[in-house]
């Protein structure tokens, strides 16, 4: 069998894999990169709710911001709907956390079937090379000589091999590097295409549809949070919508086991009856169990690398997916350039570098998603609030403006030094104090978690101070910034538990006092308890 020479081969030819072939493609015409492609055709998938660090991906390095526009539905962001234990609240008597307001950075929701079939077309009109219908059998790792990828009847050789293909990660279970985290994270989806559901903004009276403004909720990416379990409501056109339901299955078992059961399981819920409505149509179902995982690494010297849901999956709650294939194929990009320009060690400082990166930020997520299963609209409503300061402060800023953890000083510093090194700052970051309050204050409350579930409202507004490392692509992002950033955050969690805290043990709140209350609490990372001690005095 006779080889076919490329520069670039990549496995998988959805998402993360088309668009790396594309973003090398733009930035280096000479380079050749062939994409091994399992499926023949395309059809709907996860990875329908995009991330704004996902446009600025799109617009800025893959030329495709008009397309976006013009072709997939813009998000208005996430919003979040609380129930009563018994599942029988209305849309519009359960309380809900969403934005009324327009912050400039956009995001979009995608119709993966669309979206992955233009990309085959977009990606073969600039020189890439896209086989459709290629599994591939066997890898042979040789960075020197070149790679070989055999497939049923095809021999590829290259210099640079990705993995993209997802959980099926050819690459990535050859050398066994993928660990599941169910053992921290257990988590299962199950979902499906609905057509003739009913538009949420269409639904309740018209108080409750006009307190969202210019907003549209049908729009957004819409979770119904409940005590282990979350569904979620996603638009792809103007017909179809995308409902799933991902379980944490330590915690529940919704004995989900075809589309039957899940149809009949949605309308169990009193709000999926409503956005159900009488004329629905299922199109498809899907399942997939154990969805939590990573690669113990996802760059190598040896060129090859990891990207996609073949380096790492979290949960679909928040839409992470998107956000990192972005960071991990721009890693990519930085890695490939260094090794043709001949730049040896920071090619070997930027694959350690950038390894440790992505173990931070998987960790990082991991404290934003993992404590989200209580179902409390009362808890989601401080820690959201925190969480969403994180993402516009620090992780989008650090994706726009590239800041992917590099410096030529660590050189001297081995992979497990870096890896330490970057866990270390996860665990001293604010992200993970705030975890640690969450976590108490759902204890505290516990009896008492449903009690603001029905009939509030938050608008979920960061001011333009709050947006503004965001709205600069992260320029202005360094060291100061992001002490303030986690004085910030942590100010905000403390208010916000302790407001709540003093509702419920009926203690007067005093304006005045708070901000001593919380610098000492901040300063001696005291918990709620000795905190409200300090308040009472």
């Amino acid at each position: 069998m006779v080889s076919q020479y490329s520069d670039v081969v990549i496995i998988g030819g959805s998402m993360a894999g088309a668009c790396l072939a594309r973003q090398l493609k733009l930035a280096h015409p000479d380079l050749s990169v062939t994409v091994l492609e399992r499926k023949k055709t395309f059809n709907s998938w996860v990875g329908e709710s995009t991330l704004e660090s996902f446009w600025d991906y799109a617009a800025k390095d893959l030329k495709l911001g008009f397309y976006l526009d013009s072709n997939h539905l813009y998000k208005h962001g996430l919003r979040f709907y609380f129930d009563s234990k018994d599942r029988d609240l209305s849309v519009e008597d359960m309380s809900e956390l969403g934005r009324t307001w327009f912050h400039g950075i956009p995001a979009h929701q995608l119709d993966r079937a669309r979206f992955d079939t233009d990309m085959v077309r977009f990606n073969r009109e600039i020189g890439v090379q896209f086989e459709l219908g290629e599994t591939v059998n066997e890898i042979t790792l040789d960075a020197e000589q070149g790679h070989l990828i055999e497939t049923s009847n095809k021999l590829f050789r290259c210099k640079y091999l990705v993995d993209a293909a997802g959980f099926a990660s050819p690459l990535g279970k050859k050398l066994g590097l993928i660990e599941s985290q169910d053992h921290r994270h257990p988590v299962s989806s199950a979902w499906g295409r609905f057509k003739f559901t009913q538009l949420i903004d269409h639904l309740g009276g018209e108080e409750w549809r006009a307190r969202t403004h210019f907003t549209s909720r049908s729009l957004a990416t819409n979770h119904f949070m409940y005590k282990g379990y979350w569904i979620w409501l996603i638009p792809l056109d103007e017909h179809s919508v995308s409902i799933g339901v991902t379980v944490k299955n330590n915690e529940v078992n919704i004995n989900v086991k075809s589309a039957e059961d899940f149809v009949e399981f949605l309308l169990s819920h009193r709000c999926m009856q409503e956005v159900l409505g009488e004329q629905f149509e299922l199109q498809d179902y899907k399942a997939m169990k154990h969805l939590s995982r990573r690669a113990s690494q996802s760059f190598s010297t040896d060129r090859w690398f990891l990207t996609g849901m073949s380096s790492a999956f979290l949960d679909p709650l928040l839409s992470p997916g998107s956000a990192y294939l972005t960071d991990a194929n721009r890693m990519i990009g930085e890695l490939i350039e260094a090794d043709r320009q001949g730049h040896t060690q920071e090619f070997v400082d930027k694959t350690k570098s950038f390894n440790a990166y992505l173990l931070g930020w998987y960790e990082s997520f991991m404290l934003h998603i993992s404590g989200n299963y209580h179902g409390s609209y009362e808890v989601h409503k401080t820690h959201f609030e925190a969480l969403l300061m994180h993402w516009f402060g620090f992780i989008l800023p650090s994706s726009m403006a590239r800041k992917f953890g590099y410096c030529p000083s660590m050189s001297a510093l081995s992979q497990e030094e870096l890896n330490h090194k970057t866990l270390s700052m996860v665990e001293q970051a604010a992200i993970s104090r705030i975890h640690v309050l969450k976590d108490e204050f759902i204890r505290l409350i516990q009896g008492k978690e449903h009690r603001l579930n029905r009939g509030h409202f938050f608008d979920i507004e960061l001011t333009r101070c709050r947006m503004k490392h965001a709205l600069s692509r992260g320029h202005m992002l360094d060291e100061k910034a992001i002490e303030e950033l986690d004085k910030a955050l942590l100010e905000v969690t403390y208010n916000g538990f302790l407001r709540s805290l003093c509702d419920i043990e009926k203690v007067d709140f005093d304006e005045e006092k708070m901000p001593l209350v919380v610098d000492a609490a901040m300063k001696d990372k005291l918990s709620l308890t000795h905190t409200m001690q300090l308040f009472k005095i």
